[in-house]
């Protein structure tokens, strides 16, 4: 009996579903918005150019315009939550936050995207950690390439990256 609008984000996955109940004010957010921590958001080995954090940050502002802050949100992981658009902010702020770390250190010295890595992720990591780690720097750092804050360049053989 109840009816679900059908909604899609990007960034964590290449689709990522969810449903909106606005007459019952339910939103399965799946894992496009998390409480209390952000989902990976990382790029594919098969796409190793490509944005993911871009597009997951214009998902975000969609939901955020299209779904209205009052919603219960029944997220993929944890507990559901109240304050829709609370979090939204708290996440763009974060991956922003990020960014401006990025750029920080590039403005020292040309950093590769293995040398970016530790800089948002400073606690020692295992191999699966590392792997997804790796993947998100890179999301971050193609946006930033995308959005003109970094340029790439070979510098002594290996291609770095400088705040532009």
């Amino acid at each position: 009996g109840r009816r679900f609008e059908i909604l899609t984000g990007g960034g964590h996955s290449v689709c990522q579903a969810m449903l909106l109940c606005r007459d019952e004010r339910l939103f399965f957010a799946a894992d496009q918005v998390l409480p209390e921590i952000s989902p990976n958001i990382g790029v594919l080995a098969m796409s190793p150019e490509a944005d993911p954090l871009g597009l997951y940050l214009e998902s975000l502002s969609r939901i955020r315009r299209d779904v209205d802050d009052d919603v219960l949100v029944l997220p993929g992981h944890r507990l559901p939550f109240d304050g829709l658009h609370k979090r939204v902010d708290e996440l763009v702020s974060h991956h922003e936050s990020r960014c401006r770390e990025v750029a920080i250190a590039c403005r020292e010295r040309p950093l590769s995207a293995a040398e970016i890595q530790p800089v948002l992720f400073k606690r020692p990591l295992d191999p699966h950690g590392m792997s997804f780690a790796f993947s998100e720097t890179l999301a971050h750092v193609n946006m930033m390439v995308r959005e003109g804050r970094l340029a790439g360049k070979v510098f002594d053989g290996v291609y770095r990256f400088v705040t532009a």
